[in-house]
């Protein structure tokens, strides 16, 4: 029997400030994963309330946080992990953790190395220089896992997304973009050519969120009327959400919308 998938939002170097933009996607998440420098005590607090939360301590994070470790080790949806606020605090020597999280740089990073994923989600808080803001969102599923890039302005595109299973040995049968770095401006992300496919973008991103929203309320066995007058949403759409998730269950929301695209394909046909 399949568990449930798990949505994690992974962050760094938020720095004191929670965006609206990165509050409407953790939102969406189940836990957050953390990678250092909350800046304050009350930005951790806000963030350990919401959702349950991993985190390590970075360069920035005061006395307040001595309770939180340099270096952590946990397990998630069958995945193993490894985090710490700056690379150079992983331990050069790994056992079979499957996925290495860290921060410190506010730059995107994500590739396999030696079967394993490297993440940095980059700054979704603070902007340093030019880098551009953003965070990632993982779906774990019974030791499988797919990553996404969420760039948080509009001048960055939507970079692919990188689907791995573990193997229990610590090794990752990678997907589309093994041994890929992805950032920004060519370099795995992408730029858009013009403001319509920007607005097209943000519409496919803004459809995503509900769907996960909804698919979250409906496992908690909310009513379609209640959700939709919550989330301000047609109720003919969740009920089709609803419809969708019964009928196909184990479907994340990107799935949910592919089936949504072919229904109006046929309908218009």
């Amino acid at each position: 029997m399949r568990g449930e998938p798990i949505r994690a939002a992974v962050i760094s170097d938020t720095h004191g400030l929670l965006r609206p933009e990165a509050i409407k996607v953790i939102g969406t998440c189940d836990v957050i994963i953390h990678a250092g420098d909350f800046d304050n005590q009350m930005l951790y607090h806000k963030l350990n309330i919401s959702q349950p939360l991993y985190a390590v301590r970075g360069n920035n994070d005061g006395s307040w946080a001595g309770q939180l470790p340099l270096v952590k080790r946990f397990l998630l949806g069958g995945i193993s992990f490894i985090m710490a606020h700056d690379r150079s605090d992983i331990p050069m020597s790994l056992g079979k953790e499957q996925v290495v999280i860290f921060g410190h740089s506010h730059m995107y990073y994500q590739k396999i190395e030696n079967g394993r994923l490297w993440l940095n989600p980059g700054s979704c808080g603070y902007k340093r220089f030019t880098l551009p803001l953003s965070l990632a969102v993982m779906t774990i599923q019974d030791g499988t896992y797919q990553v996404e890039p969420v760039w948080l302005e509009e001048v960055y595109g939507k970079a692919a997304p990188y689907s791995g299973q573990g193997n229990g040995d610590g090794s990752i049968n990678s997907g589309r973009t093994e041994g890929k770095t992805v950032e920004p401006n060519g370099l795995g992300g992408q730029q858009e050519d013009g403001q319509p496919r920007i607005k097209e973008r943000q519409q496919e991103r803004d459809q995503l969120f509900l769907i996960a929203k909804i698919m979250r309320f409906m496992k908690r066995g909310a009513t379609i009327n209640w959700v939709a007058d919550n989330l301000k949403a047609e109720p003919a759409f969740v009920e089709t959400i609803y419809r969708i998730s019964i009928t196909h269950p184990g479907a994340d929301a990107h799935q949910i919308l592919d089936k949504l695209e072919v229904n109006r394909l046929l309908f218009k046909n």
